[in-house]
């Protein structure tokens, strides 16, 4: 489908967000869609020219309605049939307190997936590459939906041709400089960037889930009926349980620890049992992005 630039960037980065309740990951996700917004207002089709300056972007962002904005693009992308709300994926853990409803939006896998790749064939292979794109990675890096989108190889193999375009092309020579995160946007900033690449160990994996700073969700408990010597049987107990709840779910790789994408994100299940009396068998859910 073609869709506009704040489009594209709405169906990327609402995925995985709460869609009823304010939460810091998606309030930056809203600021950001307000310069796309504003990006494709002043975009001059005739002269081909993006047209726009830090200080204007920045008064785009006060004056924006956020809540209007999302309630907009979350209704447009709903009538073109690429988002939905499904409950949280926090309701499948163990520890979740059930009367608490949590809704959240999952993008069309085929659409999500299909811009993201728009992107990686740009940026990870040699060519031009549109100036569309050179925005969206900005907008992605901007909004930190950069670190959760892209695998930890993609997001270094990203990084250099950001470095060279800063260089080589105008409008990345203009845009790139212009930081719009707050203190606290850098900081997760640069620990997502430091716990992106401490997944590539062994060790480092287990930030994913023993420091759950940003996102309760990278640390999910799902308990199993019982106790499954069968890997096969376990990733099926835990499946129907995810299914069941509305959530889209594709199985990446099957075998002791699966990896599961689960609308639209990346998870290594770990077979895990949890202490007590009586030991409660299930899996932990990590968030996978080698």
């Amino acid at each position: 489908m073609d869709l506009t630039l704040a489009e594209r960037f709405a169906l990327i980065s609402f995925n995985s967000k709460e869609s009823e309740h304010r939460e810091v990951a998606k309030q930056n996700v809203l600021k950001i869609l307000a310069v796309a917004v504003y990006l494709e207002e002043n975009y001059n089709g005739t002269a081909d020219k993006w047209n726009f300056n830090e200080k204007d972007i920045k008064v785009a962002i006060k004056k924006a309605n956020k809540k209007a904005l999302e309630r907009t693009y979350a209704e447009r992308l709903q009538n073109y049939q690429l988002i939905s709300r499904v409950s949280s994926l926090l309701g499948c853990d163990l520890y979740f307190d059930k009367n608490i409803k949590l809704k959240t939006y999952v993008s069309n896998p085929k659409e999500f997936d299909c811009q993201l790749d728009l992107l990686k064939a740009e940026f990870l292979e040699e060519g031009p590459i549109s100036d569309e794109s050179i925005i969206m990675v900005w907008l992605l890096l901007e909004s930190l939906c950069f670190f959760q989108v892209f695998s930890l190889y993609e997001q270094d193999k990203i990084t250099k041709r950001i470095t060279t375009l800063r260089n080589e092309s105008t409008l990345a020579k203009a845009l790139y400089p212009i930081e719009l995160r707050s203190l606290w946007g850098t900081v997760s900033a640069d620990f997502l960037r430091m716990k992106s690449h401490a997944a590539a160990t062994e060790t480092g994996k287990g930030l994913n889930f023993i420091f759950p700073f940003f996102e309760r969700k990278q640390s999910i408990f799902i308990d199993t009926e019982g106790y499954f010597p069968n890997a096969e049987m376990r990733l099926k107990n835990v499946l129907d349980r995810i299914s069941a709840q509305g959530h889209i779910y594709e199985v990446l790789r099957s075998g002791d620890v699966p990896i599961v994408k689960i609308d639209n994100v990346k998870y290594e299940l770990l077979p895990e049992a949890i202490g007590g009396y009586v030991p409660i068998h299930g899996v932990r859910l990590r968030l996978y992005n080698l």
